[in-house]
C-alpha cells in the first residue's frame, strides 16, 4: 500500500525531510511512483474530470484565504482563479473561455507544508497546459495533484481519432519532439500510460471494426515515439522512455534495460532529482525499481494481435494467453538482472521478478526459480514454487495436493464446477506445507539441474 502524506502529524520542515527519507518506500501494484508527476492521463480523463481541455491562462487573481488543516502546521494557501481561453477540448463541453480555481502557496519561494504534487499544479499567466477539470458552480476547479499536464502551446491537430485516449494521444506524441525538456519527459511518461490503456480497452472493440482500426493505428503511433525517444541523449527521458516502452508492448531490447540497473544511484540521486524536477521519483534507484515493476504489471494483462484483436496464447493450441512483452526475453534479461548490485540489495525488485517468473513460467528461468527457493521473504519463495509447479505440471511433482492445483485441465473443470481452491486457501496451504515444497523442489533439482546447464 502507498504512503499517504497525510498521516503525518508533523510540523512542516519535518515534512520536507520525511520527503527525502521516504524514496525507498513501499509501492505495491501501482509501478509508477506515487506523487503528482506521474499523471496517467487516460485514468484521470476517464475517472476524475469532468472537462479535459487545453488552456491558456490570460489573467490571475486572488480569491480568498484556504485555510490549512490538513495536518498541523500546514500552511495556509491561496484561493486563485485563473480567467483562461480553451484552446481545444479533449473531453467535455465548455465556453470558449473559463475560470479555473486553483489553491497557490502564500510564500511562493517555500515548499513548506506542501505535497510534492502541488508543484505541479500551480498555474502562470499566459501559460499553455492540459487541464484535467472538475465542475464547481459556474467555474472549474483544478485539483491539488494530477490535474495537469505539459504540453506544446501550439494546438495541435486531433486526427487520430474523437476519443479522448485518442486526442490525448495526439498531443503527447506533439510534445515528443519539444525543446523544452518537462515537456518531453512528460510526453515520454504518457505515451506509456495512453498505450497500456489502449491496449486493455482494444480487445473489447472488435465489434466495431473502424475503431479497432483506429485505436490500433493510434497504438503503433504510440511504439514509434517511444523507439524515437529511447536514443535521447537526456538520461532521464531516455529510461523513462525504455519503461513506458513495456507498458506500450513495444520490446526496447536488452542493452537500454540492463544499463539502468547497472547505474550507480550516485550518478542522478535523490537530490538531483528533487533539485531538478521538484520530486524524488527520476533519481537511479527509483527509475530502477519503477522499471521492474512496470514489467511486472505489464505481465497482468493480455497481449492482443492487432491484425484481427485475437488474444495471442503461449503456444499454438494453447488455452493460456502470452503476458509480457512479444520479442523480449524475460528468462535471458532476468538471469542478468538477478546479477545487477541494484537487485541484489532490494527486495521490492526481486518480487516484482518472481512475479513475472510465476505468471510467465517458462523452463528457460527454472535455474532463477530454484535461486528463490533460499530467499528470506516467504512470498517470494512462495512465487517460485508456484512458478515451479506450473512449468514442470507434473502429476506426480506434488503427490500431497489434490491433482486439480496442478494441472490445468482438472482445474478448469473444478473452477468451472465452483469448488476451484480460493487463493487464501493456496496460501494457507503454501504456509503449511512449505517445508515440504521446498526440499520436494530442491531435491528435484539436484536430479535434473544438468538439464538446464547451457552447452
Amino acid at each position: 500500500m502507498k504512503r499517504d502524506i497525510f498521516s503525518y502529524r508533523i510540523f512542516p520542515f519535518v515534512t520536507l525531510c520525511a520527503w527525502l527519507l521516504l524514496s525507498g518506500a513501499v509501492s505495491f501494484g501501482f509501478p509508477a511512483g506515487s506523487n503528482g508527476w506521474h499523471l496517467n492521463s487516460s485514468f484521470q480523463a476517464r475517472a476524475n474530470a469532468d472537462l479535459v481541455c487545453k488552456v491558456q491562462v490570460m489573467s490571475i487573481r486572488q480569491e480568498k484565504i484556504v485555510k490549512g488543516n490538513l495536518f498541523p502546521g500546514q500552511q495556509d494557501l491561496l484561493g486563485m482563479i485563473a480567467t483562461s481561453k480553451v484552446l481545444s477540448i479533449i473531453k467535455g463541453e465548455c465556453p470558449d473561455v473559463i475560470d479555473i480555481e486553483f489553491r497557490h502557496p502564500k510564500n511562493g519561494n517555500s515548499m513548506l507544508g506542501l505535497l510534492p504534487g502541488e508543484l505541479y499544479t500551480d498555474l502562470s499567466e499566459n501559460e499553455v497546459c492540459l487541464v484535467f477539470l472538475k465542475a464547481s458552480g459556474d467555474n472549474y476547479k483544478l485539483g491539488r495533484i494530477k490535474s495537469k499536464a505539459r504540453v506544446r502551446p501550439e494546438v495541435a491537430q486531433y486526427n487520430l481519432g474523437e476519443t479522448p485516449d485518442l486526442k490525448l494521444l495526439a498531443e503527447f506524441l506533439a510534445g515528443r519532439d519539444s525543446e523544452n525538456e518537462l515537456v518531453k519527459l512528460q510526453a515520454a511518461e504518457e505515451l506509456g500510460y495512453l498505450g497500456d490503456a489502449m491496449i486493455r480497452k482494444i480487445r473489447f472493440s472488435r465489434e466495431d471494426k473502424e475503431l479497432f482500426r483506429i485505436m490500433a493505428a493510434g497504438l503503433m503511433r504510440a511504439k514509434e515515439a517511444l523507439r524515437k525517444m529511447r536514443s535521447c541523449d537526456d538520461m532521464v527521458v531516455r529510461n523513462v522512455s525504455i519503461i513506458s516502452s513495456f507498458q506500450a508492448d513495444d520490446s526496447p531490447g536488452f542493452e537500454g534495460p540492463l544499463k539502468l540497473l547497472r547505474m550507480n544511484p550516485s550518478d542522478f540521486d535523490l537530490n538531483d532529482s528533487l533539485g531538478k524536477y521538484g520530486i524524488r521519483d527520476f533519481c537511479v534507484s527509483s527509475l530502477q525499481l519503477r522499471l521492474l515493476e512496470t514489467m511486472d504489471d505489464s505481465t497482468r494483462r493480455v497481449v492482443i494481435d492487432l491484425k484481427d484483436g485475437s488474444v495471442i496464447r503461449r503456444e499454438k493450441g494453447s488455452p493460456y494467453p502470452y503476458r509480457g512483452v512479444r520479442d523480449f526475453d524475460y528468462a535471458d534479461f532476468y538471469r542478468q538482472a538477478l546479477d545487477c548490485e541494484a537487485v541484489k540489495n532490494n527486495e521490492q525488485m526481486r518480487t516484482a521478478i518472481a512475479n513475472v517468473l510465476w505468471r510467465r513460467y517458462e523452463m528457460a528461468s527454472v535455474p532463477e526459480m530454484i535461486g528463490f527457493l533460499d530467499n528470506s521473504k516467504i512470498y517470494i519463495r512462495m512465487a517460485a514454487v508456484s512458478a515451479l509447479r506450473r512449468c514442470i505440471n507434473s502429476d506426480h511433482s506434488n503427490s500431497w495436493e489434490p491433482r486439480h492445483f496442478y494441472d490445468p485441465d482438472a482445474a478448469r473443470e473444478y473452477m468451472y464446477r465452483g469448488i476451484e481452491k480460493k487463493l487464501e486457501d493456496r496460501q494457507k496451504d503454501y504456509q503449511d506445507n512449505e517445508q515440504e515444497y521446498i526440499l520436494y523442489w530442491k531435491k528435484w533439482w539436484r536430479q535434473h539441474k544438468n538439464e538446464f546447464e547451457k552447452s
